[in-house]
């Protein structure tokens, strides 16, 4: 599963993301009618109706943008587009509609059209139809696009050309600060990034700390010592921030070091004892010690609290599937099962349904599903620890100890890095080559 310092955000927030819904209008008792039509499937009447109440509250979008909106959000794309592309045609020089299908092509991949759209949107608001509220909110919306577009470029230059355009408007905005940081640690200047992150947790303290920012941006660049030394700074200036034990404890738990995590976890647990985080933490310490028990009923209320959270979900199947109870291991299939169906591009969904196929004896299921988390990108450290099992049932042995070998070198999140060790060195007894070299 997913490094618990890695899944550190290091943007602030993106306004663009894949399959994010539009903006909901304005709360008024007419579109609440209008809605209620639209979900009859009375499409052309809740036009109608979207239609009266934009006449009489010219602050909400225009009727079809929120028509297309709506489309969205009930998963009729075909329809949206169709709203869309409608609009675009009356309105040609008309923000929103660029908006809106800026966002459609942001969540496809399709960036060169996002930027396209952006552009337009930022040059259609400088009409004077627009008064400065209105001028101000399309403007706002056209920069986030355009620096969540770059971003997936890697455009740093260009990124932080928006920010700074929006910064220009709301100075003391400490995610838009802390994303200007994360663009320009990208242009290879983390003293300067670094001072835009202690400006932005000066203008906003909600914001994650300076120190933790840096190290979350080190470890995301395979630079594990530099993200440790910054994480200590950041215990060591922000001892009552829970947010700064938990990174920490995050990160020493991916070095594979429960006993000296457990310590900031417990911090953590004392500064902020009913936070989601501080309790996925602890539930994670429990499995890295194989305190099986105890993470079953951790990860089972994290479930049951977030029944769409991946990462409690897949935690829960491999806890169970470790079980010498064989409904618990029936039911971690099932979960596993489950979390594939919800996750169907996801490689660390594959691997877990790999890992309880293999606990269960299901070999060439096992196979089959491993199979598909290594096709999905690259292996991670566990996924190659369930590879090397499967690939000795397998009698695949030299395969198994090459895969296994470079994912004990590798640093990084592990939890079964101490199996995988003693597994290595039995796996080489079975190679060959292997087992007739010198002992050094």
């Amino acid at each position: 599963m997913r490094s618990l310092l890695a899944s550190l955000s290091l943007f602030g927030f993106v306004a663009f993301a894949a399959g994010q819904a539009p903006p909901k209008p304005a709360p008024s008792p007419d579109v609440d009618k209008a809605l209620e039509t639209f979900k009859t499937g009375k499409f052309d009447e809740a036009f109608e109706q979207l239609k009266k109440a934009c006449a009489a509250n010219p602050q909400l979008q225009p009727p079809r943008i929120i028509l297309a909106g709506w489309f969205v959000q009930a998963e009729r794309g075909k329809e949206a587009r169709a709203t869309l592309e409608r609009f675009t045609a009356e309105e040609p020089k008309h923000p929103d509609g660029y908006l809106l299908n800026a966002s459609f092509a942001f969540g496809e991949g399709r960036i060169t059209d996002a930027i396209l759209s952006c552009q337009a949107a930022l040059q259609f608001s400088a009409d004077a139809r627009w008064d400065a509220e209105v001028r101000k909110r399309y403007v706002r919306e056209a920069r986030l696009g355009l620096a969540a577009s770059f971003e997936q470029r890697g455009d740093w230059a260009s990124v932080k050309e928006q920010l700074m355009g929006l910064l220009n408007d709301d100075p003391k905005n400490g995610p838009l600060r802390q994303r200007l940081g994360a663009a320009t640690f990208q242009t290879g200047k983390p003293e300067e990034a670094f001072a835009d992150f202690q400006k932005a947790f000066q203008d906003d303290p909600a914001v994650d700390p300076p120190e933790l920012r840096l190290g979350a941006l080190w470890a995301a660049k395979g630079e594990r010592d530099k993200s440790e030394d910054w994480l200590k700074k950041a215990v060591a200036a922000h001892a009552a921030n829970p947010k700064a034990h938990r990174a920490y404890a995050g990160y020493l738990l991916d070095e594979g070091k429960p006993g000296a995590a457990q310590l900031y976890i417990d911090a953590a647990a004392k500064l902020d004892s009913k936070s989601r985080d501080t309790a996925t933490l602890q539930a994670l310490l429990f499995r890295h010690k194989k305190e099986y028990g105890p993470a079953e009923v951790a990860f089972e209320q994290l479930h049951k609290d977030a029944p769409g959270d991946s990462f409690a979900l897949g935690n829960l199947a491999i806890v169970l599937v470790e079980s010498a109870d064989e409904k618990k291991k029936k039911r971690a299939v099932e979960l596993a099962e489950s979390l594939v169906k919800q996750n169907s591009r996801a490689a660390d969904a594959y691997a877990v349904l790999g890992y309880c196929y293999f606990k269960l004896g299901r070999i060439d299921d096992a196979d089959k599903a491993l199979g598909a988390a290594a096709s999905a990108g690259q292996v991670g450290l566990d996924t190659a620890y369930y590879l090397a099992l499967v690939l000795n049932e397998k009698k695949k042995y030299a395969e198994g100890f090459k895969i296994l070998d470079e994912a004990v070198k590798a640093r990084g999140p592990f939890v079964y890095r101490a199996d995988a060790r003693t597994f290595l060195a039995d796996l080489a007894k079975r190679v060959p080559e292997k087992k007739d070299e010198p002992k050094k």
